[in-house]
This record gives C-alpha cells, sequence and structure tokens, in this order.
C-alpha cells in the first residue's frame, strides 16, 4: 500500500483530517455524550481525558426577573454568576454560565468552582443534583468566547441551557454552555412514548454568557 492510500484511508476513517491551505492532521477524538444528567468532570473521567477547570469569574449580583422566575427565588434575591472554561487534556470543550442560588447554596469561592461542582453542591451542602430540564440549541459564539474556546470567530458550537434540581426538586442552579462542536457530540435515545424535556419558554431566552 502507498502511503498516499494509506492517507486517503486514515481520512475516511475519521483517524485524520485533511485542510486545503495547511495540510492534513491528526483529528482529535469527538467527545460523545449519552445526554444523561453527569458532570463534566465524571463525564470526560469515564472516557480517559483529563478534565480540568480555569474559572474566568465569579460574582455576587442581585437576579432580575426571568433567573428568579427558573430559580423559584424573589426578584432581587441574591445569585452567584460564575464563567468557567471547561478543559480536556488541556484543550478547551466548553465555556459554561453558571446562575446558583444563594437560598440553595450561601457561599460559593472560586476554590469551589475548580471541580465538579455537582460533588461540591453534595459534600458542603447536601445538595444532590438528581434531574435537570434542558434545551439544545446551535449557537455562534462572540468574539471573547471564541477566544476562550480557541476557535474560529463564526465556528458553530452547540448551546445546552439547563436548570438543575435537587433531591426535593427544588431548582438550584441555572447553567448556559457552550459545546465545541468539533470536539463534543449528544447522543439522544428516542422513544414513540410523548416524552418532554424542555424548558419554560422564559428560560429559553437568551442571556448574557
Amino acid at each position: 500500500m502507498t502511503m498516499r492510500r494509506a492517507i486517503e484511508e486514515l481520512i475516511l476513517d475519521g483517524r485524520l483530517e485533511r485542510h486545503a491551505r495547511s495540510g492534513t492532521y491528526i483529528r482529535r477524538p469527538i467527545i460523545s455524550s449519552e445526554m444523561r444528567l453527569k458532570s463534566f468532570t465524571e463525564e470526560l473521567q469515564l472516557r480517559g481525558i483529563v478534565p480540568s477547570t480555569e474559572v474566568i469569574s465569579l460574582k455576587r449580583i442581585r437576579a432580575n426577573k426571568e433567573v428568579a422566575y427558573n430559580l423559584k427565588i424573589r426578584e432581587q434575591e441574591n445569585i452567584y454568576v460564575a464563567i468557567r472554561l471547561r478543559l480536556g487534556d488541556g484543550i478547551p470543550i466548553a465555556l459554561e454560565t453558571l446562575r446558583i442560588s444563594c437560598r440553595a447554596i450561601p457561599i460559593v469561592t472560586q476554590e469551589n468552582l475548580g471541580g465538579s461542582i455537582y460533588e461540591f453542591f453534595a459534600d458542603s451542602y447536601n445538595v444532590k443534583i438528581l434531574s435537570a430540564q434542558s434545551a439544545i440549541s446551535a449557537y455562534k459564539p462572540k468574539v471573547k468566547e471564541s477566544e476562550l474556546l480557541q476557535i474560529t470567530l463564526g465556528t458553530p458550537c452547540l448551546l445546552i441551557k439547563m436548570i438543575d434540581f435537587d433531591q426535593r426538586l427544588k431548582p438550584v442552579m441555572t447553567a448556559e454552555c457552550i459545546y465545541r462542536s468539533d470536539l463534543y457530540e449528544l447522543q439522544l435515545e428516542l422513544s414513540a412514548s410523548p416524552i418532554s424535556v424542555e424548558l419554560n419558554s422564559r428560560s429559553t431566552r437568551k442571556s448574557a454568557g
């Protein structure tokens, strides 16, 4: 087999990818998620990928009407807003904007955000995230988001919006997660039964992130 033929077969097999102007490169493996309620940390560890987190910002603010509605708290009640860059083997995969109810989680520090947020909730406050509502859409990242994710401006991404509920079915946190579509995909198991996994119309509106 010639070298050219071998390269063509590796491209067809998805192990290499060819770029017209710059050449042929090893293709990064795509992380395939089964859309089950797992933390990012757990999901990557199960695939032998080393997860890490960069905390971009953390602040305590007053909840606006939309956030208060989704978290079932009063408008102007305190919440934490955290922005985190999630990496696998040092490569940016996702950019998260988390809005955490201070009623459920009174104190959040930068150190608490360095790993699994679900583990932090459970270990520090006995708050166990057992269910979530989610909505998935295509998304075009803004300039700063593209820079953090290390992608070309205009590259399409996946946007997953979630409301996480604890063991008492109380909303604890909302999350807006921008995933690189070249490194992350979702697998959904469909059923003929009418299963609804949607956010209410107010929570599917775009907000800061």
